[in-house]
């Protein structure tokens, strides 16, 4: 139904079918200036739009068109130009890492935060839009080091979530402050985009690589880390661990551990870009292995 006809059967029927075609053609409409900024390599107009789109409650039959859509913009420069504004100059650099961890009969969900600031950071939160915190169980960690490179103090900033399901796609906003009474917020357009390469168990002690779609040559590469953790008096502790970027391995090197019982922990990392935020989809498997000498 074209705009004008649509407002004048609203003003005779005056019926809740008017409202919900109104709602549906602005969301249209707004879809369609999203495809055209996409086309004209206006990345950053499109994600202001799709911000709008979120804040509309959309849906949920948009959400698969909206995350389609942030995965083409992601196709152009690892989405980079989602966003032109950069960090304040007191904040260097943020993360956001989500990670499903795979154990033998449970699935558990996380996000982690990671900051580098020049300041001590006083809080951090990552809420659902509207205001929805995304979970209570939460643990903040901090530390301070040198950087050498540029001879000056930074501070390493981590917030944890446990959560009880995987963060579903939508519109979210991050929220950092300092002991200064500096604040910098952001909007942050989360997805369900199929990552490029997830690792999964082929055997009792061996792992695979499977490789999803072809890798953006704008984004960093996929980042493998094995970690081998030891359980002695109560707790876990970590005995070996390496990443890798390439020519990812099946199994844990030869003599790289004593026989022994262990906890294997594998983890795949694909990264894309918001603007200066880094997003990273993390899938983690792990059990207990027992190895032997060979």
């Amino acid at each position: 139904m074209k705009p004008a006809k649509l407002i004048l059967a609203c003003a005779a029927l005056a019926l809740p079918y008017c409202s919900v075609q109104a709602k549906w053609f602005e969301e249209s409409n707004t879809v369609s200036k999203m495809h055209e900024s996409l086309l004209n390599d206006d990345l950053n107009g499109m994600f202001d739009l799709m911000v709008h789109v979120w804040q509309q409650e959309s849906e949920d039959y948009l959400r698969p068109h909206l995350d389609a859509l942030l995965e083409q913009a992601v196709e152009k420069d690892c989405g980079k130009s989602l966003m032109n504004e950069g960090f304040p100059a007191w904040l260097d650099n943020v993360v956001i890492n989500k990670n499903t961890i795979q154990r033998p009969g449970r699935t558990s969900y996380k996000v982690r935060i990671n900051i580098e600031s020049e300041s001590t950071i006083k809080d951090v939160s990552l809420l659902r839009w509207p205001d929805s915190h995304i979970s209570s169980e939460k643990q903040i960690s901090q530390k301070v080091d040198i950087d050498t490179d540029n001879e000056r103090q930074l501070h390493y900033t981590s917030k944890n979530y446990s959560l009880s399901s995987d963060l579903k796609s939508g519109l979210y906003q991050i929220i950092i402050s300092d002991v200064n009474g500096e604040s910098w917020k952001s909007w942050v357009i989360l997805d369900s985009i199929t990552p490029a390469q997830e690792v999964r168990w082929e055997s009792r002690d061996s792992w695979a690589v499977d490789k999803k779609k072809l890798l953006n040559p704008s984004c960093p590469l996929p980042r493998q880390t094995v970690e081998v953790l030891e359980y002695s008096e109560g707790k876990y502790s970590r005995v070996w661990q390496k990443s890798y970027e390439s020519r990812y391995p099946k199994q844990l090197p030869k003599n790289s551990v004593e026989p022994n019982r262990y906890l294997v922990s594998v983890s795949m990392v694909n990264s894309r870009w918001q603007g200066p935020i880094i997003i990273q989809e993390q899938n983690t498997i792990s059990k207990t292995i027992d190895l032997t000498e060979e």
